[in-house]
């Protein structure tokens, strides 16, 4: 069906003139008008959302994270705020998830990872580093992303869509971006 995208502010409304650049206009989210999913926008301003933030997969919902919860912390300060003493503050899906849910950014508090299929709709397959529209999505990273998705044949493995080219792949090491979606 193609791309069609609403820049919001950050209460979660369009903004008027959806012309603006975000170097004039800086706006909080995205709306994809063809799913309508709603998307975080990262910053580049080294706070929540942060754009070279990473986390570890981490999810101990038994119900949805395919058998194993991923990793909580792996010791590394690679996202805002992290703090070794307080679990709440580590870098990892789930307590991100949970910062942003506490912020109610763009105006809500039921913000989620995407599973892979919602965050494969961002990928424009026109474009590379990244293969994502630039002119809503500004300031991401050619980087692999976490999807909420655990792979079925292998609990020990998470799926991922790396943006430098829009492919996706599976594991659960190491720390990769974060794009939260509400929807």
């Amino acid at each position: 069906a193609g791309f069609s995208y609403t820049k919001l502010d950050s209460k979660g409304d369009p903004l008027p003139d959806q012309s603006v650049t975000y170097a004039s206009t800086p706006w909080a989210c995205v709306q994809d008008n063809v799913t309508g999913l709603i998307w975080e926008v990262k910053t580049d301003d080294d706070g929540l959302h942060d754009k070279d933030d990473t986390y570890t997969w981490y999810n101990t919902d038994p119900a949805t994270n395919g058998g194993t919860d991923g990793s909580a912390d792996d010791g590394g300060d690679t996202c805002y705020g992290y703090n070794s003493g307080n679990p709440s503050a580590f870098c990892n899906t789930q307590a991100y998830v949970n910062r942003v849910n506490l912020t109610g950014w763009c105006g809500a508090n039921d913000w989620r990872m995407p599973t892979r299929k919602e965050l494969n709709s961002l990928v424009d397959r026109g474009r590379y580093n990244p293969a994502i529209d630039m002119s809503y999505f500004p300031n991401t990273v050619s980087s692999s992303v976490w999807s909420g998705s655990p792979v079925a044949f292998n609990s020990d493995y998470a799926w991922y869509v790396g943006f430098n080219f829009g492919y996706s792949s599976a594991n659960r090491n190491g720390s990769c971006a974060v794009r939260l979606v509400r929807g």
